[in-house]
């Protein structure tokens, strides 16, 4: 990625069935003022995507995620890039883990390095039980198993999130 393009938004989905599998969706837009990502031959486009795939393997890799205090590992299933307009790129990934749920209450973990936020995001979860508590930086919305979360620019994030909610059977 060229140094001048720079993230602007993020957009994450995150479903939870009750088998414990969550599958993670989500798109960062940036701004590619000398359309690095327009110009890319197939070539490049096809490293940039390993490059990019590494990365954010990477990243999950150094984050401590929990489901009922058991540690479970990420993995980026799938990495595109496409283009809004010239200048706006996107990219997308597909990332899944899996955990053991139980009738009950539940816990999800995540605990990753602290940052202040260079760009906003939105988180929404969709889990198989109803939220009855959370801890996450941001504006946090509860509809019975739907969270949303929105973080502004500047939000210092991260160290330990969590999310606990109720699943009926499992």
């Amino acid at each position: 990625m060229s140094e001048e393009v720079k993230p602007i938004y993020a957009k994450g989905f995150f479903t939870m069935d009750l088998s414990g599998t969550v599958r993670q969706y989500t798109v960062f837009y940036y701004t590619d003022p000398k359309f690095y990502y327009a110009n890319l031959s197939k070539d490049e486009y096809r490293r940039e995507l390993s490059l990019l795939r590494r990365n954010m393997q990477q990243f999950l890799d150094e984050e401590v995620i929990r489901i009922n205090g058991v540690r479970v590992h990420a993995k980026v299933v799938y990495v595109n890039v496409g283009l809004l307009t010239v200048n706006l790129p996107f990219i997308e990934f597909l990332i899944t883990f899996k955990g053991s749920l139980r009738s009950g209450v539940n816990n999800y973990e995540d605990e990753y390095e602290e940052e202040v936020t260079e760009y906003p995001y939105d988180i929404l979860w969709w889990l198989p039980g109803n939220v009855v508590e959370v801890s996450m930086a941001g504006e946090v919305n509860v509809k019975g198993n739907v969270l949303t979360v929105k973080v502004s620019e500047g939000t210092r994030v991260g160290g330990k999130e969590s999310i606990t909610f109720i699943v009926d059977n499992v």
